[in-house]
């Protein structure tokens, strides 16, 4: 190898300076230049060295036979090495696009299932909450269950409706499904409705339908269990049978299949499910009661108990036991009875739908937001429960009632001695006939003051669930004085008033306050809505007879409110009996000339007023 080497080394050299002769003319070549010299040196030098030390070693016979031969080997060689490198250079290509493409997948994979996780970190969180006895539900729980259905079960809308039922005069008259709440995309829905027997989702509030019914009315049945049956014990009753599921819900795998599908847009293919939720309500009357008498029976036990235990002592301690006798033990507690309250069945539906994507639930989503419904009913209403059993327990705290009771005593003092000597001034400038007037404007701003200052006390009602019809009306009374519309006092589509709307008073007292203060009440009133007309506010404001005691006894933030109604409706009162005493000066005086009277013309009392009709 390193004679071959050694000779290639001089066959190089060799070549090289015969290249270079004849590119100078020195040998007897064909014109040759430089530039002809140089290509031969570069394209085929290095390998005729190759071949000529190869042909050294070997010494042929026949020289011009070998040197071809060995070129065309080598040509063949190169060539093989060409294609030999292209295909390794297209396999390794090859083999990253592969690896590229693998790569890629995986990190596809990798999102998907963090994708999942996460819902299912999502799930099973929301599903916790729901299923925490500590949980207390909240209104936003709706949307978070709107919301979390929607991602677990890859629908393309979701929306929850309640069954209201229609008063008479209003539209719809009979029974209704009101959407509440929808998810983003969706919002349009919260201002629909569902007549009752209209489409197929009440299916889904229906009772105990027939087990004929089910294809009819697109139900669909939760797989289930069986437990195996269990054989009676002789001279024993069977065990009771588990009872059945009241409610299903509608299941549809393409809405273009069942003409009785109702669209409130476009149809578009696509799946309908529509998950029945449930629960008991416990914001009544009755409930409310019930819970009432249980925890004032409950404290007056426990008072009774704690008598005879002093008693006990007592007589221990004055020695009133015979001698040689022990003293007698205390008596043991009662077993305690749990609370028990009667409920309301509230109806609610889950809808949701995968429009425009031409998919369908499957049963295991389906079961998974089955799971999470039911859940959240049972979350709604163990708070609703618990709710209505502390706002009692805060009513018959007698204790802190009166507490409160002397904290605003000793503020409606305080306002007194601070506004002599504003109201001695303005009374002594005041003409007679307008000093009614002045004092009932004195008494409404210092219940206003006293409200002011002690609304730690009017929101201590904002945990309140339940509250009376009566309390209702004196709170509506005081959102129409203030200039509140029907719709903002109202629920939606309802003509009864309901806590959830007038809670904001209690959440937010000085709002109302601070808009009461700048009412005028004073002077004329013309283009009045009919709620804000007095004769429509003056018999909400005391229903039933209520007065400042009644109202005490409610609560003494309850007290405070209804105070400033009542004072503010004195003041407007007043105000108008001036203004009628005078109206009523003109039109005798009027009378009494007669034909010669040349004053100006003195309209209806209905006509300088809306509160005088």
């Amino acid at each position: 190898v390193a004679f071959r080497l050694q000779n290639e080394l001089v066959y190089s050299s060799v070549l090289f300076k015969f290249v270079r002769c004849a590119a100078r003319g020195h040998l007897k070549t064909d014109s040759m230049d430089a530039g002809s010299a140089t290509y031969l040196e570069e394209n085929i030098g290095g390998v005729l060295a190759k071949a000529l030390a190869e042909m050294a070693v070997v010494q042929p016979k026949d020289g011009v036979d070998f040197l071809a031969k060995w070129l065309k080997s080598y040509s063949e060689q190169e060539e093989a090495k060409i294609i030999r490198d292209e295909e390794e250079k297209a396999l390794a290509d090859e083999r990253a696009l592969t690896r590229t493409k693998l790569e890629e997948k995986e990190k596809v994979r990798q999102q998907k299932l963090s994708e999942q996780q996460s819902l299912e970190s999502m799930y099973n969180g929301i599903l916790d909450k729901f299923s925490s006895s500590e949980t207390s539900f909240e209104e936003t729980f709706w949307k978070e269950l709107v919301d979390v259905a929607q991602s677990a079960s890859g629908a393309s809308a979701v929306y929850l409706g309640v069954v209201e039922q229609g008063e008479e005069g209003m539209d719809p008259p009979g029974k209704y499904i009101s959407y509440e709440v929808a998810s983003k995309g969706s919002e349009w829905m919260t201002e629909k409705m569902l007549i009752e027997g209209t489409g197929v989702t009440w299916g889904a509030v229906t009772e105990n339908p027939p087990e004929e019914n089910f294809q009819e009315m697109c139900l669909w049945k939760p797989p289930s269990v069986e437990p195996a049956p269990v054989e009676p014990v002789d001279g024993e009753e069977p065990p009771p049978e588990k009872p059945a599921n009241p409610y299903y819900p509608v299941k549809v795998d393409c809405v273009t299949d069942v003409p009785a599908m109702h669209y409130f847009e476009m149809t578009r293919l696509g799946g309908y499910l529509a998950i029945p939720l449930m629960y008991q309500s416990y914001y009544t009357g009755e409930a409310y009661a019930e819970a009432k008498t249980y925890e004032e029976e409950k404290k007056a036990e426990a008072k009774r108990r704690a008598d005879e235990e002093a008693a006990r002592l007592a007589a221990i301690e004055a020695g009133e036991t015979p001698e040689g006798e022990a003293p007698p033990e205390p008596a043991e507690p009662p077993e305690e009875k749990p609370l028990v309250m009667t409920g309301k069945e509230i109806k609610m539906v889950l809808c949701l739908d995968t429009l425009g994507s031409n998919t369908f639930f499957s049963e295991s989503k389906v079961m998974q937001v089955l799971e999470l419904v039911k859940a959240c009913g049972q979350c709604k209403s163990q708070t609703e429960f618990k709710q209505v059993d502390a706002q009692v327990l805060q009513v018959i705290d007698e204790d802190a009632k009166v507490a409160v009771e002397e904290q605003i005593v000793n503020a409606v003092t305080a306002i007194d001695e601070k506004m002599t000597e504003t109201i001695e001034k303005e009374e002594a400038d005041c003409p007679d006939e307008k000093k009614d007037v002045l004092q009932k404007k004195f008494a409404f701003l210092k219940a206003v003051e006293a409200a002011k200052e002690l609304t730690n006390v009017i929101e201590s009602m904002k945990t309140w669930v339940w509250v009376t019809p009566e309390v209702l009306s004196v709170f509506a009374a005081a959102c129409f004085i203030a200039g509140f519309s029907k719709e903002d006092v109202y629920p939606r589509r309802k003509t009864v008033l309901a806590w959830e709307k007038l809670k904001m008073i209690a959440e937010k007292p000085m709002e109302l306050l601070t808009k009461l203060e700048k009412v005028e009440f004073e002077g004329p009133k013309k283009g009045l809505k009919p709620e804000h007309k007095l004769a429509f506010i003056t018999p909400m404001s005391a229903p039933a007879e209520m007065d400042a005691e009644k109202a005490k006894e409610v609560c003494p933030g309850f007290m405070l409110m209804f105070n400033v109604i009542q004072a503010a409706l004195a003041y407007r009162n007043a105000d108008l009996e001036m203004r009628k005493a005078d109206w009523t000066n003109q039109m005798k005086a009027k009378e009494e000339a007669g034909e010669e009277y040349a004053g100006p013309e003195i309209p209806a009392l209905e006509e300088l007023d809306d509160d005088f009709a």
